[in-house]
């Protein structure tokens, strides 16, 4: 009972890192394994009680536990050749379910219909003992033994043999505690040679197809299993040039370029933001970055300052080797390595600093919830000195639609840094794209302009442009509905999941939620009468989000316009009162679609946005009555809005729009 126990929970913690490539290392995929480990023994305890009752043979207590090695190895396979296929059809939420059911359901069973056999053949062997002493004495063991199953697992066999070699050592043990009893009791001996054999082929090759690369296995120059996920290292091109990668179970980490030696020659552009230190704290004499990877960051801060000292946090123990061996990283005295998660480093540290850059956020599968709360910002933010700049790279997209773990980190970071900054990698102007998002948090009252000097001439590219990258959060986005993320509510893997299921849905040029979306913001804002709190905040809004995409954004006393596709003679206007948040979410959001559309509109648009009592120009399409009977916009639901911008960009691309 001691080593079935131990396997049981072997397989229950290797199970989750055979989930983390497919779905992140999220809480859906502890959840889920849980979940069916425990429907696993709940349905094999009775089940087994029920088969012991009717015959507790010998033969069929050690064939339970032949079977659940059979099966474990069988299903190891069949998920190593379908999980790839599985995993892209199912989302974050439901498939590491789903998977867990198809691969470890059934070996559960079996190995939970073990103690019922267990307690009733002792019982019968030894009647004098009593039931409740014998089933004491099964369950100790098969506890005592799932605990140091858990610990093995963790700190000893996934660390130093790797995730699918254990899951088939697991497998061929028991089957060999299942074969080896029923020949030498002499039960079944044919039958148990038979299993045997077969298993040891199972092994074989489950041995041969668990390793199914997530990339190329030809490209793979290191591969091996750390103590929080998957890493491999692959060769490739990228932008045309030759280049070396670092993956983390399916989440791309760092890079370097092969043809260069020069550490500043980045591979990936939100890497290259680590450089912002220059717009706020342009000479820092020490750094700290959390999350080492490729240890690109570290690499290029050395390279450029000769005087500076950077501390490196990063709690997988290898990754600093495998950028020396890999990625051109060196030994240097002002390279200070810390094994550690990052957080507990700031906790523990009482040293100040002039940078902090956080690149834990690599993955949108695997997001740190403990990275992304208000406690954590105002640690970090204990950390700098005065004028001292905290950076933070994070992956999402600025859709206004709920939920959204940008808008609500966001809203999350400027409690903590009111001196905030944002960037899109990108565009700033994107709102259904996922895409890298640079946070700022400045530790000073001094506000830096980016669209004017010094900002505007510095010689590097990125910082000198900087002004078209900024998110104008101040204008553009009314963040009162996002939570604020804390230690005790950080729900970040289903915010996650939530923006993933979006980014994956099939791309709709009229996007009724967006529309819903944008009409909610505006609703947000307070009556919208003309000269009232909230009609100047729509006002503001409209302005910012229109100078977004339109070179001609006109702000009067009448309203605002903006004109698109300046270059065609013929042109249309299209209006939308600043009363109507309806009108003005179609409107927004129409203007948007023929922008990034690759079908232009047949005549130039111009977009205008009207106070209740100037009226719209004549020969004006103009949007109103949206709603059904008169409803408030609050009452619109999505697809009637989608639908009235399906009917105006129709119109818009009609050869002779009326």
């Amino acid at each position: 009972m001691f080593l079935t126990g131990a396997c049981v929970l072997i397989v229950e913690v290797l199970a989750v890192r055979v989930f983390s490539p497919y779905y992140g290392n999220t809480i859906f995929t502890v959840s889920s394994v849980i979940t069916v480990i425990l429907l696993a023994l709940s349905v094999g305890y009775y089940a087994g009680g029920v088969a012991a009752d009717w015959n507790p043979s010998r033969e069929r207590f050690f064939g339970l536990i032949l079977a659940s090695g059979i099966v474990l190895l069988v299903l190891h396979i069949v998920g190593t050749l379908t999980l790839p296929a599985i995993s892209a059809s199912l989302s974050i939420q439901v498939g590491p379910l789903v998977s867990a059911a198809m691969m470890f359901l059934l070996p559960a069973v079996l190995l939970g219909m073990v103690s019922p056999f267990a307690i009733k053949l002792q019982s019968l062997a030894a009647p004098q003992q009593g039931v409740g002493s014998v089933a004491g004495t099964v369950f100790f063991w098969s506890t005592l033994g799932s605990i140091t199953g858990s610990l093995l697992a963790g700190f000893v066999l996934i660390p130093a043999v790797g995730v699918n070699r254990v899951i088939i050592a697991v497998g061929i043990v028991l089957v060999l505690l299942g074969v080896v009893p029923l020949m030498m009791l002499g039960l079944a001996r044919r039958k148990a040679m038979a299993s045997g054999a077969g298993s040891l082929a199972l092994a074989v090759a489950a041995a041969q197809f668990a390793t199914a690369p997530v990339v190329d296995a030809d490209t793979i120059v290191y591969q091996s299993d750390g103590l929080y996920q998957q890493i491999t290292i692959y060769e490739g091109a990228y932008l045309g040039r030759p280049a070396r990668f670092l993956l983390l179970d399916r989440s791309e980490s760092g890079a370097m370029f092969l043809d260069s030696n020069d550490p500043v020659d980045l591979v990936y552009d939100y890497t290259k933001y680590y450089s912002l230190y220059k717009v706020f704290t342009p000479r820092p004499r020490n750094a700290l970055v959390l999350g080492g990877g490729a240890y690109s960051i570290p690499k290029a801060l050395l390279q450029e300052l000769p005087d500076v000292v950077v501390d490196v946090a990063e709690i997988e123990p290898s990754f600093l080797e495998l950028a020396k061996r890999y990625f051109g990283a060196a030994d240097s005295p002002r390279l200070r390595n810390f094994v550690e998660d990052g957080r507990r480093f700031l906790q523990d540290s009482d040293t100040q600093y002039d940078l902090i850059f956080g690149d834990v956020y690599y993955s949108y599968f695997s997001v740190p919830p403990q990275f992304t709360t208000r406690e954590f910002f105002t640690l970090a933010k204990s950390r700098l000195r005065s004028e001292g700049v905290f950076i933070a790279n994070m992956i999402g997209d600025l859709s206004r639609r709920q939920p959204s773990l940008i808008m609500a980190e966001i809203r999350t970071f400027q409690t903590v840094f009111p001196n905030s900054y944002f960037f899109a990698v990108e565009s700033p102007e994107r709102t259904d794209q996922l895409q890298n998002i640079t946070l700022v948090g400045y530790n000073s009252d001094r506000r830096v302009d980016v669209a004017a000097p010094p900002v505007t001439t510095h010689p590097q590219d990125l910082i000198r442009f900087l002004r078209y990258k900024t998110v104008d959060v101040a204008r553009r986005f009314e963040l009162s509905s996002y939570p604020v993320l804390t230690d005790d509510f950080s729900p970040v893997e289903y915010l996650t999941a939530r923006v993933l299921g979006r980014a994956f849905d099939e791309a709709v040029e009229a996007d009724g939620a967006e529309m819903r979306a944008v009409a909610d913001q505006v609703l947000r804002y307070g009556p919208l009468q003309a000269g009232s709190p909230g009609g100047q905040r729509v006002r503001d809004f409209l302005a910012a989000e229109m100078a977004g995409i339109s070179p001609e954004v006109t702000v009067t006393g009448a309203g605002i316009s903006a004109g698109l596709f300046l270059s065609e003679p013929a042109r249309r206007t299209i209006a939308a009162s600043l009363d109507d948040a309806a009108a003005i979410g179609v409107l927004v959001e129409s203007a948007r679609s023929l922008i990034f559309s690759p079908v232009p509109p047949a005549v130039g648009v111009d977009v205008l946005f009207v106070e209740p009592d100037a009226g719209p120009p004549a020969g004006a399409l103009v949007l109103r009555d949206i709603c059904p009977d008169g409803a408030a916009a609050r009452a619109c639901d999505a697809e009637r809005l989608a639908s009235e911008a399906r009917r105006l960009l129709a119109q818009l691309r009609a050869q002779n729009p009326s």
